[in-house]
């Protein structure tokens, strides 16, 4: 099974991944204020701004995932922890985006 995939049906219930067609991994950044990802949802930026921040693995991480249906696209956003005693948690989710995120370059498949 992907990785990732296991990771999100920790995180979301069986009925809502579901929902989703396809779901991709978009990248991962440092960790950012919510209202600074909002506004870079808004204005259609996420692509660009994924492109442009640097990850550490020996830092706390947002993992960012595009979900998919014949209807929307939302952005799901997880907060994942350097240290093991903590859990990954739901940071963030944006509904209805239209960017498109076809040419991003670290675009993986979880579920499709």
């Amino acid at each position: 099974m992907n990785v990732w995939l296991d990771s999100l049906q920790t995180l979301l219930e069986k009925e809502v991944l579901a929902e989703f067609d396809e779901i991709y991994y978009l990248g991962s950044t440092k960790i950012f204020e919510i209202a600074a990802i909002d506004k870079t949802i808004i204005d259609q930026n996420l692509k660009e701004f994924l492109r442009k921040n640097d990850t550490d693995v020996n830092e706390d991480l947002l993992d960012f995932f595009l979900l998919v249906n014949d209807e929307r696209q939302d952005v799901l956003v997880v907060f994942s922890p350097i240290e093991l005693f903590e859990n990954e948690k739901i940071f963030h989710l944006s509904k209805d985006l239209s960017e498109d995120f076809s040419d991003l370059e670290s675009i993986e498949l979880v579920k499709g």
